[in-house]
């Protein structure tokens, strides 16, 4: 009985050692957001996807969504590609600064300008059209 014990407790001592040689890394990382649902955003970082449990995360700066830049204040090792969010920064993208002289004549007869549609936005959307249309029909 004297020795079951022994060695119940030298298991112990050794599971509480490595238990408690775990290293807590508390980090920031620049990320892109691939997928975000309520609980879990799906970060690219350096080519590597890793999941951030964001139950408890504050979000700073504006709502985040599907292909922004973002800096994730963590909890965990990225290297077991999980970790626990405490704070998701957004990085806002600068905008297109269109620049409109007031001082200047309106001339209603101008040509308006826009930018060239990319055909690749175009066939998607005509296939998403399409899409809804049909699926219409059917109810």
């Amino acid at each position: 009985m004297r020795r079951f014990l022994g060695i119940l407790f030298a298991i112990a001592a050794v599971t509480v050692c490595m238990v408690s040689c775990h290293k807590v890394v508390r980090d920031d990382v620049r990320a892109l957001v691939d997928e975000i649902n309520d609980t879990v955003m799906i970060c690219k970082i350096d080519g590597s996807k890793v999941k951030f449990d964001i139950k408890e995360a504050r979000f700073t700066h504006g709502a985040v969504m599907y292909g922004d830049s973002v800096i994730v204040k963590y909890i965990g090792d990225l290297s077991m590609k999980r970790a626990f969010a405490e704070s998701v920064y957004l990085i806002e993208r600068p905008s297109q600064i269109i620049v409109i002289d007031k001082d200047a004549k309106i001339d209603p007869n101008a040509e308006v300008l826009t930018r060239p549609a990319d055909p690749d936005n175009t066939k998607l959307t005509e296939e998403g059209l399409k899409a809804a249309r049909a699926f219409t029909k059917k109810k």
